[in-house]
């Protein structure tokens, strides 16, 4: 009995230390900044989780190009990697490509903005903008209340709100969301239609410039894109103006104006904890020879304010472990729930509650 023992444990470790890695293929928007870094940071973290751990290779265009990182999709998928996960801002690009990878048998995954309706039984995991957008308004009417001395709904102004790339769904989302915030929490401001920005920072800053100097008394100024976020602070800040502003994303500025007041808050998409979460998912699918996850797995948007922005810079100062740290209370509670208790139809992406 001793040497049966003994030899199904043998050959049980034989079957571990043969086993291949997964190969996970990340297809990444953008290749520059910070988006590419968290994505990948994410997705380490999650693959250092495995025995043996899975191998992650990031791909994409340098800037956002939605057909070049198509063609590059294709080109990753003729690898035969175990899995491809998109992160999405174009998804009717894909829809050829995604069929083609997934009759080769890699599996797709989706991340930041949700596929096609050719595509919503995929697995799908993001923040949801809509929420993020109700949530800035929360902090924008707090702070009014705490500044001017009158509820929310009694307080009168302008309130700016600006997006870049029209058509976009996460940006469109974003915007849903903080105008329908914007109507119920503060019904009593003025509203103005949505300022068209840019997604080129130069052009951003010209152009929020001039807004700023029309509506120099507003409440808030507030943009759904991330380089009018940065334009935003700066000019508040270098103008000593008193409007608030909330942001969407928290690049190393956004930080910064945190730290020093001129931000009340960032309600980030979390790049790090979407592809933690979808590489987790995904390898423990494959390994468990388990179906995928269908369905949008949604993930609460993070408020980064003064309470926690001195433990976020610190986590962004070595961000392969410091972000896994920073987030590991909520990645343990997802866990905790489990993928399927958390999963929603990713038709709600696309079709936000009034």
């Amino acid at each position: 009995m001793r040497s049966m023992a003994i030899l199904l444990m043998s050959g049980l470790f034989a079957v571990h230390a043969d086993a291949k890695p997964l190969r996970v293929s990340i297809v990444q928007a953008l290749t520059s900044g910070e988006w590419n870094s968290e994505i990948r940071f994410g997705a380490e973290a999650a693959a250092g989780q495995f025995t043996p751990p899975v191998r992650i290779r990031a791909v994409g265009p340098e800037n956002i190009d939605p057909p070049r990182q198509a063609n590059i999709f294709m080109q990753e998928t003729r690898t035969g990697p175990d899995a491809l996960i998109i992160n999405n801002v174009a998804g009717p690009v894909f829809e050829q490509p995604v069929g083609e990878a997934e009759a080769s048998g890699s599996k797709v995954v989706w991340i930041n903005s949700a596929p096609t309706a050719a595509s919503y039984n995929d697995f799908f995991v993001s923040a949801d903008p809509y929420d993020a957008g109700r949530k800035a308004v929360g902090i924008i009417a707090a702070a009014l209340e705490k500044r001017l001395g009158k509820p929310a709904a009694s307080v009168t102004g302008e309130i700016v709100v600006g997006s870049c790339i029209p058509g976009l769904k996460v940006l469109e989302n974003r915007v849903l969301g903080t105008r329908d915030a914007l109507a119920t929490e503060l019904p009593n401001a003025r509203i103005l239609p949505t300022l068209q920005t840019s997604p080129e920072r130069s052009r951003s800053f010209a152009i929020w410039s001039q807004a700023i100097r029309k509506t120099p008394d507003a409440l808030a100024y507030l943009d759904a894109c991330e380089p009018g976020q940065a334009n935003i602070a700066q000019i508040v800040n270098e103008d000593h103006l008193k409007a608030v502003t909330v942001a969407y994303d928290a690049p190393e500025e956004i930080r910064a104006g945190i730290k020093n007041g001129t931000v009340l808050a960032a309600v980030p998409a979390s790049f790090f904890l979407q592809s933690y979460l979808a590489v987790h998912y995904t390898a423990q699918a494959i390994n468990d020879d388990r179906p995928m996850p269908r369905g949008w797995l949604k993930i609460a948007p993070p408020v980064i304010d003064p309470s926690n922005i001195d433990a976020f810079i610190t986590a962004w100062s070595a961000p392969e472990t410091g972000l896994l740290a920073f987030y590991k209370p909520q990645i343990d509670a997802v866990l905790a729930k489990g993928v399927e208790a958390s999963l929603v139809s990713t038709v709600n992406y696309d079709n936000p509650p009034k």
